[in-house]
């Protein structure tokens, strides 16, 4: 069950990126799909040196409580949220692709778009939240994006 990030699943990131750092020689890129993109950004953000690149699939960084699962879970942000938030919605150091959609149905579109920048790119597609990593144009432009040059 997605609920979040908790400390062990924190640590537990950290030492899975580390050691796949140290295992391939170079830097990683990060896909991560809704949840798992703002845990990607997040590594970018610790790790900025070891990351190529991070692409996100309909990843609600700007406002993780955009999502139905929140509205339906009650979970809602509280004034100690706004320096986490604020920074969860600044794009890390690194090249971002982000991909949303505004037929998502489970994330508001606009909290997976990345502020423009010469780092960031923001795609559109057509797709359910749970269609997106099947989506053929989707995984076509994911290819193209690791196999462009580092940085």
């Amino acid at each position: 069950m997605n609920l979040g990030p908790s400390a062990p699943l924190i640590d537990g990131l950290d030492a899975r990126f580390r050691a796949l750092r140290e295992r391939h020689g170079h830097a990683l890129s990060l896909i991560g799909w809704s949840l798992g993109g703002i845990y990607a950004r997040e590594l970018a953000r610790r790790h900025p040196a070891d990351v190529r690149q991070v692409i996100t699939l309909a990843s609600p960084f700007r406002d993780p409580y955009a999502t139905t699962a929140a509205r339906l879970l009650g979970h809602l942000a509280g004034p100690r949220d706004v320096e986490r938030r604020r920074r969860m919605s600044t794009p890390p150091p690194v090249p971002c692709t982000s991909f949303y959609s505004r037929t998502d149905g489970v994330v508001a579109w606009q909290s997976c778009v990345d502020e423009a920048s010469p780092w960031t790119e923001n795609v559109e597609v057509q797709s359910s939240h749970c269609g997106m990593g099947h989506h053929p144009g989707v995984l076509l432009a994911i290819a193209e994006r690791l196999a462009r040059p580092a940085r």
